[in-house]
């Protein structure tokens, strides 16, 4: 039986990206503009939330030219919809905490970093979501590289090193990935992070069944 598998489990997947004002990992440079996250179980949509955090009341940061140019950033529709970092916390501990899996592209190499500072500045531990991360761009690595997970490790050991793992010609953006799943999509509109989920929901679907995880 393959019962083991992720393909197979019926699991409260959260997808979460966050979109900064540039591209530090530590808080005291970087903090997360906007926060999107949607929730699925089976496959299937059940929420999402767009959330963005007014930092600027708080803080001295601001987001970096190339950032803005990059996400199309509007500060004045940010601010018109941005709430208290730690209201935006809230929202976000909610749903990472009561998730089976935390999923994203490049989550492990960047926003795990973000997500852990906000826990700690917040005065509470990220240790319970260690293990839930999924990183989207690390398995599709594994499947291009033909790398199954051996058994007896662990996923998050895993896509660490598939991270770290250098391969040339190896292309797994979220665009080449998109397209070479032939999945039918708005590739112009993306770095909004909502928009991002949505295209990382479908790619998530079509690697599960590729790679044995």
């Amino acid at each position: 039986m393959d019962d083991h598998l992720i393909r197979f489990q019926d699991k409260k997947n959260v997808f979460i990206d966050l979109e900064t004002f540039n591209l530090c990992l530590n808080f005291q440079h970087n903090r997360p503009w906007q926060v999107a996250m949607i929730k699925t179980e089976k496959d299937k949509i059940i929420d999402k939330r767009d959330i963005y955090v007014d930092w600027w009341s708080e803080t001295n940061l601001d987001i970096s030219k190339d950032a803005a140019r990059i996400t199309k950033f509007n500060k004045s529709k940010v601010m018109s919809r941005a709430i208290p970092s730690r209201d935006a916390f809230s929202q976000l501990a909610e749903w990472l905490d009561d998730a089976d899996n935390i999923i994203g592209h490049n989550i492990i190499g960047f926003d795990v970093h973000l997500i852990k500072e906000w826990y700690h500045l917040q005065g509470k531990s990220w240790d319970h979501l260690v293990d839930k991360f999924i990183d989207t761009n690390c398995i599709a690595k594994a499947y291009k590289l033909n790398e199954p997970l051996p058994e007896g490790k662990s996923l998050v050991e895993f896509q660490h090193k598939m991270y770290y793992r250098r391969a040339k010609g190896i292309r797994t953006n979220q665009t080449a990935l998109g397209k070479e799943f032939k999945i039918d999509f708005d590739y112009e509109n993306l770095h909004d992070a909502l928009k991002d989920l949505e295209l990382n929901m479908l790619i998530w679907n079509q690697l599960k069944w590729r790679i044995e995880i």
